[in-house]
């Protein structure tokens, strides 16, 4: 399962370059699946709806646990950048580090991954938005951190097994704006 979560991480980080390369956007917080109990654990994620600042955006990210949470999975991979999850969440300060955090999340415990970058300011993308290029700072891990609430909360949502129908779930989510990308079998 190591080798798993340590691909997936890798996956993560070089896409999330990608968009801040070609974009010069943050990714949309997300959740990556897995059922450690199946021959083939990866599930797939769910990228969170858009949001307005304050509550709309702590609601959308606890909203990201309702489908592992039915699904009944037993390990998640939270993906987030600080910068633009504090902002969004109107944090107490002036100014955030920038980086890519991969929470890896067991039933009881977790560990925070810490991707910090710098950017600098790349050209314009063919839509005219300027690009940044990301460089890459030391990582950092941290076991069972204090976390920010709406992501305990996303992690309180999934501990919660559901006993609700998969399919009316993600119907209802893809409704809100949540988007999937599952793995197909």
């Amino acid at each position: 399962m190591a080798d798993l979560v340590e691909t997936l991480s890798d996956v993560i980080l070089k896409s999330s370059e990608t968009v801040l390369r070609t974009h010069g956007a943050c990714p949309r917080p997300q959740v990556h699946i897995l059922a450690e109990d199946m021959d083939q654990p990866y599930v797939g994620f769910v990228t969170c709806r858009l949001f307005y600042r304050g509550a709309d955006a702590a609601s959308a990210l606890a909203g990201l646990g309702l489908f592992p949470s039915v699904l009944m999975a037993t390990r998640v991979l939270v993906v987030w950048e600080d910068c633009d999850l504090r902002t969004a969440l109107e944090s107490p300060g002036d100014s955030f580090a920038t980086g890519v955090v991969i929470l890896d999340a067991g039933l009881d415990e977790h560990t925070l991954n810490w991707h910090p970058f710098d950017v600098e300011v790349g050209g314009t993308s063919p839509h005219g938005i300027p690009t940044v290029i990301p460089r890459w700072g030391t990582t950092a891990h941290y076991k069972n951190v204090r976390l920010p609430a709406p992501v305990a909360e996303l992690l309180g949502v999934w501990r919660e097994f559901r006993q609700e129908d998969i399919q009316e779930t993600a119907i209802r989510l893809q409704e809100a704006g949540y988007e999937f990308d599952m793995v197909t079998r």
